[in-house]
C-alpha cells in the first residue's frame, strides 16, 4: 500500500500574524495569495481565512504525533515560547503538550509512553484528568 498522509487545513483571520507566530517555532512559510503552507522537518500545516467574518473565534485543532516531540518541546522552551504547556503524561498512555496560536488553533503534540523513556521534564497528569 502507498503511504497516505493527512495534512490539516486550519483557519486564520490574519495570515501574516500566523506566519510570524509559527516562524518563532521554526516553520518556513510558503504563501499563495490567501493560502499559507508552513513546514519544518516532518510537519506540514496549511492555513486559510475563515469561512465567516463575524468575529467568531476560530476553533480548530491539530494532533501531531511522533517520537520527536520531546526535542520540539525542549527547543521551544529554550526559545521562551509563552503559549507552550508543560509535557503531561496522560491516562491513555501518551506524553502530550499543547500550544495555541494567536487565532485559536490548538496544536496538540503527543507520543506514546512506549516510544522511549519519559521526557526529562513532564508532569504526571493534566489538571483536567481524573485521579
Amino acid at each position: 500500500m502507498t503511504n497516505v498522509e493527512a495534512i490539516p487545513i486550519m483557519r486564520s483571520r490574519n495570515l501574516d500574524e500566523t506566519t510570524a507566530f509559527y516562524g518563532t517555532l521554526g516553520f518556513t512559510p510558503e504563501r499563495f495569495g490567501d493560502y499559507l503552507i508552513l513546514r519544518r522537518p516532518g510537519i506540514e500545516l496549511h492555513f486559510c481565512p475563515p469561512d465567516h467574518d463575524d468575529g467568531r473565534e476560530t476553533e480548530s485543532c491539530c494532533y501531531i504525533r511522533g517520537g520527536g516531540i520531546d526535542a520540539l518541546h525542549a527547543e521551544w522552551t529554550a526559545a521562551g515560547i509563552k503559549a507552550l504547556s508543560p509535557i503531561y503524561h496522560r491516562p491513555w498512555g501518551m506524553y502530550e503538550f499543547y500550544i495555541s496560536d494567536p487565532h485559536g488553533c490548538l496544536m496538540k503534540f503527543g507520543r506514546s509512553d512506549s516510544e522511549g523513556a519519559p521526557p526529562q521534564s513532564f508532569l504526571p497528569n493534566h489538571p483536567g484528568d481524573a485521579t
